[in-house]
């Protein structure tokens, strides 16, 4: 997706060894997150100013995957790509089509894709740069775009060079019948609620508001979910490192697994973050052994793939007294199941409530921003701003 350093840190866990796998080559595709950008050194001739930029990191998760497997490494992954990179040649950079790396004698695949197609680049420059009581998960025309992205690769729409989860991966079954296919989805970079720091913005966490975090996160949740229901349509594995993140996201409770807004892979997971994703795919490749052995389907994949929740609320004001209430929010396919607010202050601090009807303490003379954040009882969330002049 974007840009990072690295600090290689104490080893994070280990994963055993893989069980049986197909023989034949390890190919390795993807964007920045498979790449490696943010845990250098790279390798030779893809670190070239004005020339090759594909930033195929030392630390990156595929070497480590390369060393557990056993398997010959063929390595096609490339920052800045988007899933029609899997189409096209990359021609200024001699780099070609990334499925063109696939062969009848490829026995393992991971890929990493989609965080470009869907906008995470801008969204980052857009929420980081957020003036006082706007959010980018409140600016309508990125929003609309990362939706309408999302669902074309969740194959519930088509957007102009966007190729579906679902055909890629018919895809990758074509060129590479034999292989054991992984999909590897993307960690969430912020706590679940939010988290603030002091620099470089306070009261945001790298620049970033609490509300756009917890918005972040949920498209991050969107777009795993999207590969990860495709991936057991064709019966290949999906590796969710999210869960493995817990705590080491970025402003979190421990040692950040990601590099921050002034490290040079900005937003990126480090050599440690990799270390994580590289265990997230062991474990999904010996839980396909463990399946294979018991004869069993593999198990399905979290899934967020119904519609989205319609949140809708209304703002009143009395003196300092803000009453809120969202009791009109909907769920077009099952019930709303939660309402969080974030009240942002005029002096850059973000209170959160909890529950249909809220209320909170703003003075007269001060300007605020609420954004109600529905959740429905699948887990996707939508998400309402209000700004209210003062009082």
């Amino acid at each position: 997706m974007l840009a990072a350093f690295t600090a290689i840190g104490p080893s994070v866990y280990s994963a055993p060894m893989a069980p049986s796998l197909p023989t034949g080559n390890y190919v390795a595709l993807g964007d920045s997150y498979a790449s490696g950008v943010g845990a250098p050194p790279y390798a030779e001739g893809t670190n070239i100013e004005g020339g090759n930029r594909c930033k195929r990191a030392a630390a990156a998760y595929v070497h480590q995957v390369t060393d557990r497997t056993g398997k010959t490494l063929d390595f096609g992954a490339c920052s800045g790509s988007w899933t029609k990179h899997f189409y096209e040649a990359r021609t200024p950079w001699k780099e070609p089509a990334q499925l063109d790396h696939l062969s009848a004698s490829t026995g393992l695949v991971t890929f990493s894709i989609g965080g470009n197609d869907a906008g995470f680049a801008t969204i980052f420059s857009k929420c980081v740069t957020a003036a006082p009581f706007s959010n980018c998960s409140s600016n309508k025309e990125i929003t609309d775009q990362v939706d309408s992205t999302i669902d074309a690769l969740a194959g519930k729409g088509k957007q102009d060079g966007v190729y579906s989860y679902d055909t890629v991966m018919s895809d990758i079954a074509t060129r590479a019948p034999k292989a054991t296919v992984v999909a590897v989805g993307y960690p969430r970079m912020f706590a679940p609620q939010g988290a603030g720091q002091i620099l470089p913005v306070p009261g945001r966490c790298e620049g970033v508001t609490k509300v756009d975090q917890r918005w972040i996160n949920a498209k991050t949740n969107e777009l795993n979910a999207a590969a990860g229901a495709a991936a057991q349509r064709h019966g290949y594995q999906f590796a969710d490192p999210s869960g493995a993140f817990a705590g080491h996201e970025l402003c979190g409770q421990q040692t950040s697994w990601f590099q921050s807004l002034i490290d040079d892979g900005r937003f990126h997971p480090n050599a440690d973050g990799h270390k994580a994703m590289a265990s997230s795919i062991m474990d999904s490749l010996n839980a396909q052994g463990q399946e294979a052995a018991q004869d069993q389907p593999a198990a399905a994949p979290a899934q967020l793939d119904n519609m989205r929740p319609t949140g809708a609320f209304t703002l009143t004001r009395d003196g300092d007294q803000l009453s809120l209430d969202a009791s009109a929010s909907t769920d077009a396919d099952g019930a709303v199941a939660n309402i969080d607010w974030y009240v942002q202050h005029a002096n850059g601090t973000e209170e959160i409530l909890t529950g249909a009807q809220a209320t909170t303490t703003v003075p007269a003379g001060e300007q605020v921003s609420v954004t109600a954040v529905v959740t429905d009882n699948q887990g996707k969330e939508d998400f309402t701003t209000q700004v209210s002049a003062a009082g």
